[in-house]
């Protein structure tokens, strides 16, 4: 297994041991905060296998399938550092009900995400988003705030498969409670940072675009954390620009500085938001679709309705790349 990888594991779990054990030597009522009413016995349990897993770190025996002795997948190991056996060495009866366990999360995701778009009425918008595998990590949302702004967000959870899906349930649930509360996308994404800064162990980060769009100036603010470039099609200059990150991605420093910036739109003007799914799709010759292609399947389609620029280039996409190797989403936005 990789050492980068080892040592995460490593730094993850040696802290989620030292939180253990630092709430064991508490007094009742701040075990009661922290835990709730966990038992002193259960938490010790956890702090016994916390050690076995840094002991077999130590040892080089960690992630080792005891089978075929070969790395156990890292994506289980991120789930539950005690796995022992990799996915093809499973019994019958254990991949039926890890297929279920799956199957469920699945369903649980796409219910999570919004089933419409919101009806504002100076804008045209479309969204399409395609897992890589059963669950994944892209993720978009949209938001009312308390003044009737509509806030629109596009994110990637570093990962993929069930780890990364888990971690973007939690930031949606997340933002669904700080975003109405800020007509500020610079503080919202501060407050998210510090939130999955100290949460975020074995997944490090997450890439976020949130904007809040001002009906009365059509103008929209804006915080890119690390995101990839969303790309403005001004209609006027008949020109593509970027929106470069303004700050770090989410869980990568404890004092990021995150630098407001805004986008006054014009009539037929276009958004086009995306995950790296998109630019990083690549043909059978190891081409990547890339950010140059993109802009020039906006630049000649721009005069496209939003839910038609999505069509299409979904369907671009697979003729380009046959089997999409990464989540993919999509969300543009048209000026009426």
């Amino acid at each position: 297994m990789d050492t980068k990888v080892l040592a995460r594991f490593r730094s993850s779990l040696s802290q989620h041991r030292d939180e253990l054990m630092a709430w064991l030597d508490q007094d009742y009522d701040q075990k009661s905060i922290r835990l709730g009413n966990a038992s002193v016995q259960n938490v010790l349990q956890v702090v016994l296998q916390l050690e076995d897993a840094l002991e077999k770190l130590d040892k080089g025996s960690f992630g080792i399938c005891e089978v075929c002795h070969e790395d156990v997948e890292t994506a289980r190991l991120e789930l539950d550092y005690t796995t022992t056996v990799c996915l093809e060495h499973l019994s019958e009866e254990q991949i039926r009900a890890l297929e279920k366990d799956l199957e469920m999360v699945g369903q649980v995701q796409r219910e999570l995400l919004p089933r419409t778009v919101p009806q504002i009425p100076e804008l045209d918008i479309a969204v399409a988003t395609q897992p890589a595998r059963l669950v994944g990590g892209d993720y978009f949302d949209f938001f009312t705030t308390q003044q009737g702004q509509t806030g629109m967000v596009i994110a990637d959870v570093m990962g993929k498969g069930l780890p990364a899906s888990m971690l973007m349930s939690n930031l949606q649930a997340c933002l669904r409670i700080l975003g109405p509360e800020s007509e500020d996308p610079i503080i919202i994404t501060q407050r998210l940072n510090k939130l999955f800064l100290n949460n975020v162990k074995l997944i490090r980060f997450i890439s976020i675009f949130i904007g809040i769009f001002q009906p009365e100036t059509k103008k929209l603010i804006y915080c890119n954390a690390g995101h990839h470039p969303p790309l403005y099609w001004e209609n006027s200059s008949r020109r593509i620009h970027l929106l470069p990150p303004t700050g770090p991605a989410i869980g990568l420093s404890a004092t990021p500085e995150y630098r407001p910036s805004s986008v006054s739109l014009s009539r037929d003007d276009i958004l086009l938001l995306y995950t790296d799914g998109i630019v990083e799709a690549r043909n059978q010759i190891g081409e990547e679709f890339g950010e140059n292609r993109l802009s020039k399947f906006l630049q000649a389609h721009h005069h496209h309705t939003a839910s038609e620029i999505i069509g299409s280039l979904l369907n671009r996409l697979k003729l380009f790349s046959q089997n999409f190797q990464d989540d993919v989403t999509l969300l543009a936005i048209k000026v009426k």
